[in-house]
């Protein structure tokens, strides 16, 4: 019960009490006056009206005076009110279908955006960012983070279908003409080793070192030195020439539309067609796919490379950076509305599962709060919820008393006395 309406029932019901005492001690020196008679008797109902309030409402959460027989009643049966409201809470206030109602006319997205972006939710989250990051950098391992990498890679290549990857760059390059930029690229190179004059002076050694691999016998080492001295043979032009068409080859090879490109673009083509529907080509691609992921080791790259990240990373440093992505991937959210339409709508389909299967928690956590509460506590709450009202049956329960008993003392007086009385001493 609030103190400030509790104190005025007192108070009334004292005022009542004073009235009474006063009506009751002028009636004994003044027992014929008519005014006395009528306050002595409308106190004297006020004053039993008011008791009889206060005994029901303090009946309600202890004993009144000591008397045992039902009174303390929310004490005595607090496990049958706690039910009583948690059921009241979870079947009517808070209803399946009131809960989602509320949820059907609620844009959650806009609540969540509107939240996040108040400058306090910032600075907030910056704080946190940057406090996980510190105990992150404390806490992590180089070695963990190795073997955990190198399991996550071999894992992705293992499960990977290669074969269907290669065909699709194939097709891809083939298509957007990648592929000619490609062996462009590579042509470019061979031209750029082929012209120069070492190469010249490499094919010439070549060749003398193939003529002293086939001149094996005297005839043939006679034969070759006499071609040489009649310049039959000459292994310096030879080289000469060869460095040429060389340089003339990859020259005509660099025509998109020649026979050599063509015949590669076909060769690539009808590889990819294999590799999309020949199984012995995938099969071929997988074993060589599992090969290699077995026999793969990326422990010393990645240590290498983690232990350079985390020798120059920072908490501020990463703090940072995930709020530099962070802002990215917002900004993104925050323009794309189909995005959050989607959002929206999952988030809406997870709420609603969430009700239906987790609905009696709303029992559960009233109950429990309930439950912690003491005696002392739990009529404190209920009289915090209901204490004016309370405190006004308290005074009306005085108020009706002294209307009851001047309506009484009117009827006495002024009817059953003079009229009914003596009819029936008449009749009688």
């Amino acid at each position: 019960m609030t103190i400030n309406y509790s104190q005025k029932a007192n108070k009334v019901l004292g005022w009542v009490f004073g009235v009474f005492a006063a009506a009751a001690v002028a009636n004994h020196y003044y027992p014929q006056h008519l005014l006395i008679k009528m306050l002595y008797t409308v106190s004297e109902a006020a004053l039993v009206g008011g008791l009889a309030d206060w005994f029901a409402v303090t009946a309600l959460f202890r004993r009144p005076l000591g008397f045992p027989w039902h009174t303390a009643l929310i004490p005595s049966n607090r496990d049958k009110m706690i039910q009583a409201i948690a059921a009241a809470v979870q079947n009517e206030l808070l209803s399946k279908e009131s809960i989602k109602r509320r949820l059907t006319g609620t844009r959650i997205v806009d609540l969540v955006i509107d939240w996040l972006e108040g400058r306090d939710r910032q600075e907030m989250f910056q704080g946190v960012v940057a406090r996980y990051a510190q105990g992150f950098l404390d806490g992590i391992a180089a070695h963990s983070l190795v073997k955990y990498g190198q399991k996550m890679l071999k894992g992705y290549l293992g499960e990977a279908l290669l074969a269907d990857k290669m065909k699709q760059v194939l097709a891809w390059g083939l298509d957007s003409g990648e592929m000619d930029r490609l062996l462009d690229y590579i042509l470019a190179e061979l031209k750029e080793v082929v012209g120069r004059d070492s190469t010249c002076q490499a094919i010439q050694q070549y060749l003398e070192k193939y003529k002293e691999s086939v001149s094996q016998t005297w005839w043939q080492r006679l034969i070759l030195d006499v071609a040489e001295m009649t310049d039959t043979l000459n292994l310096a032009e030879a080289a000469v020439v060869l460095h040429g068409e060389a340089q003339q080859f990859l020259l005509d090879v660099s025509d998109r539309e020649h026979s050599i490109r063509r015949w590669i673009r076909e060769r690539l083509s009808a590889a990819g067609e294999k590799l999309g529907t020949d199984p012995a080509w995938q099969n071929s691609v997988l074993a060589w796919q599992q090969g290699l992921v077995d026999r793969l080791n990326l422990e010393g790259a990645l240590t290498t490379l983690i232990e350079l990240a985390l020798e120059s990373a920072t908490p501020a440093g990463a703090a940072a950076w995930v709020g530099q992505q962070t802002e990215k991937l917002w900004d993104t959210f925050r323009a794309d509305t189909n995005l959050q339409d989607w959002v929206e709508e999952r988030l809406k389909v997870a709420m609603g599962e969430f009700i239906d299967i987790e609905h009696n928690l709303v029992a559960t956590v009233v109950t429990e709060a309930l439950q912690r509460l003491s005696d002392q506590d739990l009529n404190r709450f209920v009289e915090d919820k209901a204490g004016e009202d309370l405190a006004w049956i308290r005074i009306n329960g005085s108020v009706v008393g002294g209307l009851v008993g001047l309506l009484l003392f009117l009827l006495l007086h002024y009817v059953y006395d003079p009229y009914i009385m003596p009819a029936l001493r008449a009749w009688l």
